[in-house]
């Protein structure tokens, strides 16, 4: 996915008329996505569409649910994820890579990347999408 301000990856399932899953990416301006940014912004999160939705019940408002689960081990391994109750972008992370120099900042956003899917396989997030969902998304 690409637009004026946000170059990423878009990995997501459907179920009837929602949408959930997750992107990573880079936030190119301080507006492209709700949160305070400084681009360029290294970028994963959580998402699920329409908010109130059954999917979105299911994936972000219960007790226990896989986007908790997110958060809790992202927090445990020392990479938090912001929780966003309410919000389509149920879970983010980010990390300015407007410091590193630029002979490391691949090395540097490739950590970020590798670093964020860790708790996105671990919490079982990603597999609680694949078993709410019934097809590939767009």
């Amino acid at each position: 996915m690409s637009t004026r301000g946000f170059v990423g990856y878009r990995f997501s399932r459907v179920r009837r008329t929602a949408v959930a899953g997750f992107v990573v990416g880079f936030a190119l301006r301080e507006d492209s996505l709700p949160i305070d940014a400084e681009p360029p912004e290294a970028v994963a999160y959580a998402f699920v569409e329409p908010v109130g939705s059954v999917l979105y019940e299911a994936l972000v408002t219960r007790s226990g649910s896989a986007v908790r689960r997110l958060v809790r081990a992202g927090a445990r391994k020392g990479l938090p994820f912001e929780f966003r109750p309410g919000a389509p972008i149920a879970a983010i992370r980010h990390r300015s890579l407007r410091r590193p120099p630029p002979e490391i900042f691949v090395l540097s956003a490739a950590d970020f990347f590798l670093e964020s899917f860790d708790p996105l396989r671990s919490s079982g997030f990603l597999e609680a999408v694949r078993k709410a969902t019934s097809r590939p998304g767009p």
